[in-house]
């Protein structure tokens, strides 16, 4: 397998020079780069202040835009992708520290695309920004006792007692913990680079167990009223229905596990990108025309370039 690349010289320089310029140092007259160098620098100069392999309980997504002026439709000077980068730097400190709440806080990811052009000669950036919150205390094994509703947004549990997690929520913690644990080095993980979010639609894996409607006939969580009642124990994902001694929870996530390492391992993954993060999408649609429902879980699994970081540990957004 390849070992994981070591892009930090060609951050370092950019950052010193935005340094640099920051300090009111003159730049070279003319100094420009293509758009997409422009996204690969903002990106990756943001990720060396996470840390990918923070555990936590609970992510926390924000969504930020910016526009970069560009000098001949496809380049931008150097000014203007240091301002692009002072801009989404500014609005994930705001983030971090005004709007995430919670403890064991940490910034676990940044991610900037390139939105296309605007009107006026200038280019649309996004980033998406991750931050963990929380104290994963739950390990690889689901107990018996363990009962969690399938929504991200529920806050009750099977029991309609308050819940501080989900079966959606905790998938998403758990994944990113099992793949990317503190290395031993005292360095931390981040990501960079090309982005490739796969999504596992329910349909695509069939289990092929000779279980009843609506009970793990799939590798991903469905349920349909066309197949069977959809009932208070249809959206509680738990342990021994039908008196399997299963737990539907373990069978999920281990699924989820087994995507996630056949991507990994597969001939197509030529740039030997990583598991990054997961968002369990979860979807409830009725029908009008036969009064059916459906509920299921779409994962989007995203995978990019991993790097170690060995140096700024521990140093928040608004510190960089």
């Amino acid at each position: 397998m390849q070992t994981d690349e070591d892009p930090s010289a060609l951050i370092n320089n950019f950052v010193e020079q935005m340094a640099l310029y920051n300090r009111g140092v003159m730049l070279k007259s003319g100094q420009r780069m293509s758009v997409d160098s422009a996204v690969w620098y903002i990106d990756a100069a943001l990720n060396t202040y996470a840390d990918a392999g923070h555990a936590f309980a609970r992510l926390h997504r924000d969504t930020l835009y910016t526009e970069m002026s560009l000098v001949n439709g496809y380049e931008a000077a150097y000014e203007e992708v240091f301002d692009a980068y002072d801009s989404f730097l500014s609005g994930l400190s705001h983030h971090y520290y005004e709007e995430v709440e919670g403890d064991n806080k940490q910034f676990i990811m940044a991610r900037v695309d390139n939105m296309g052009p605007l009107p006026g000669n200038k280019q649309k950036l996004r980033i998406i920004t991750l931050t963990g919150t929380g104290t994963l205390e739950h390990g690889e094994i689901f107990e018996p006792w363990e009962a969690y509703r399938w929504h991200r947004n529920d806050s009750v549990d099977c029991s309609f007692a308050l819940a501080e997690t989900n079966a959606a929520l905790l998938f998403e913690a758990l994944l990113l913990n099992h793949f990317n644990p503190t290395p031993s080095s005292g360095c931390r993980w981040a990501y960079y680079g090309f982005s490739d979010d796969v999504i596992y639609n329910y349909e695509m894996f069939p289990s092929g167990l000779p279980y009843p409607p609506n009970y793990m006939n799939y590798k991903v969580f469905f349920a349909s009223s066309i197949n069977a009642p959809t009932t208070s124990e249809t959206t509680c994902l738990e342990f021994n229905q039908h008196g399997l001694g299963l737990h539907e929870m373990q069978y999920y996530y281990d699924n989820l596990k087994d995507f996630v390492v056949a991507y990994h391992n597969s001939t197509q993954n030529t740039q030997n990108l990583r598991f990054t993060s997961a968002l369990i999408d979860c979807k409830e649609f009725n029908s009008a025309i036969d009064l059916t429902s459906s509920l299921y879980h779409i994962p989007i699994i995203t995978y990019r370039k991993r790097m170690l970081v060995c140096s700024g540990a521990g140093v928040k957004p608004q510190e960089i």
